[in-house]
């Protein structure tokens, strides 16, 4: 794996990755769902790009020069190479923080079509990409329940194989690119107490049509912000958007 990534973030991102091997349900009957906003005709249209499109959408040197992509957990075991399945809402307490602790897994609480998942790196400095494809109604709806939820969502626990708190929970600006998007912030604990160890944690989720491309940052220093290269966020959306021409 390459210097890009940081014993202490490795360590972050290896605890954050709990919260998917824990999930593979299908949503939830009982989740209240935000109104889908897509119309029937804009349904019809999307494309849903299948699981080796996106593998061939992933942004590589030709798209960003210098960029280093790597998969996750390649030549490990426990972390896999980033499948993506439904998140569980009862893997969340509170469970109002569902869409939240799904969203900083790559998730949500929908059945995806097709998932990829790697770590990209620009000079020291990398992040967790996550290029999801959903019906294009689901698409919508995770980027809705992600909105509504960080306007309650403060803290959670994630639960699964071992448990993880994740605190000061905000929604941060809008990014501009794609059809819609929402940013936020949080500090993942890693160690119990005011004094402990709180990794600054920030999110980026664009709904590109069908398809969600999600940004994961950790910092490595507590208490410096969590930096998401703007370039890469660039690069890997202008491929999303000639993917749908």
């Amino acid at each position: 794996m390459s210097k890009v990534i940081g014993r202490r973030q490795l360590a972050a991102m290896a605890l954050m990755a709990v919260g998917m091997t824990a999930c593979g349900g299908e949503h939830d009957s009982g989740v209240q769902t935000a109104k889908a906003t897509v119309s029937r005709d804009t349904e019809q249209s999307a494309r849903v790009l299948s699981q080796q499109q996106l593998e061939d959408a992933v942004v590589d040197a030709h798209d960003l020069p210098g960029v280093q992509v790597e998969e996750i957990g390649a030549g490990s075991k426990g972390v896999g190479n980033g499948v993506i399945h439904a998140a569980r809402r009862t893997n969340t307490e509170p469970s109002l923080c569902a869409p939240v602790s799904a969203a900083v897994d790559g998730a949500s609480g929908y059945t995806p079509v097709g998932s990829v998942q790697r770590i990209a790196g620009m000079k020291g400095r990398s992040a967790i990409l996550t290029l999801v494809s959903y019906h294009s109604v689901d698409a919508d709806r995770v980027i809705s329940e992600l909105r509504t939820a960080l306007k309650s969502c403060k803290g959670y626990t994630a639960t699964g194989p071992m448990k993880a708190t994740y605190e000061d929970v905000e929604a941060t600006n809008d990014p501009s690119q794609g059809d819609s998007g929402i940013a936020f912030r949080l500090k993942a604990s890693l160690e119990p107490g005011e004094d402990g160890l709180k990794l600054p944690t920030s999110v980026i989720a664009i709904r590109h049509g069908s398809t969600l491309a999600i940004y994961k940052a950790t910092s490595e220093t507590p208490g410096t912000s969590a930096s998401i290269p703007s370039n890469l966020v660039n690069a890997q959306s202008k491929v999303l958007v000639a993917c749908r021409s």
